[in-house]
């Protein structure tokens, strides 16, 4: 029998059993693809590992800097409401004393059991008030006796009037407007005069 021959006789006999422990061959899917790593060049590795790296650094700083600003933020906002609260107990103080004059004219009106004390206390605390508002800015508009503008007063009725003069002009201020530097704080509430044809 040639050489040829034989190994075609063992071939069938020859076999190979693996008696590891830890591999079952039979489990394992044949069809499955296998998953290969791509391999590089040292210095290729070397740098993706630090590239890893600096990403890792890059997240941990960029969170701590995300911390930082939150911090930043809220010790601003602390900061802010407290400012805030400040400035309200500034505002309402004159408030108190206008207050208090009012309490005073009610209690004097009381003892002297007479109105004109009462309107003159009224009359002197609104004079109070008044300079307190100019104190911070608060003054009245004027709109009396001047041409209509509808962006500081409000048109709340319509006067008859004979005079040419007074034909679109306001006649009757039935609740003044408020200004606070340029900034209109309240409309004026305004009849406005119209020539009668």
């Amino acid at each position: 029998m040639s050489d040829r021959e034989q190994l075609e006789a063992d071939r069938g006999k020859f076999q190979v059993v693996d008696r590891r422990k830890f591999v079952n061959l039979e489990a394992i899917d044949k069809a499955a693809p296998v998953e290969t790593k791509p391999r590089y060049p040292s210095y290729v590795e070397e740098l993706q590992g630090r590239m890893e790296e600096m990403e890792k650094r890059f997240k941990e700083k960029t969170a701590q800097v995300n911390d930082e600003i939150a911090r930043t933020r809220a010790r601003l906002e602390e900061d802010f409401d407290r400012k805030l609260e400040l400035e309200k107990g500034k505002l309402v103080l004159p408030f108190l004393e206008v207050l208090d004059n009012l309490e005073r004219a009610m209690a004097a009106a009381a003892h002297a059991g007479s109105v004109d004390h009462l309107l003159e206390g009224v009359r002197l605390t609104a004079d109070l008030f008044r300079a307190k508002l100019q104190a911070i800015g608060v003054t009245p508009v004027p709109s009396l006796g001047l041409p209509f503008d509808p962006n500081s007063a409000l048109a709340v009725g319509i006067v008859p009037v004979s005079d040419p003069d007074h034909d679109g002009v306001v006649v009757e201020e039935l609740q003044t407007g408020y200004a606070m530097g340029e900034q209109l704080v309240r409309q004026a509430q305004v009849r406005v005069g119209r020539l009668e044809k």
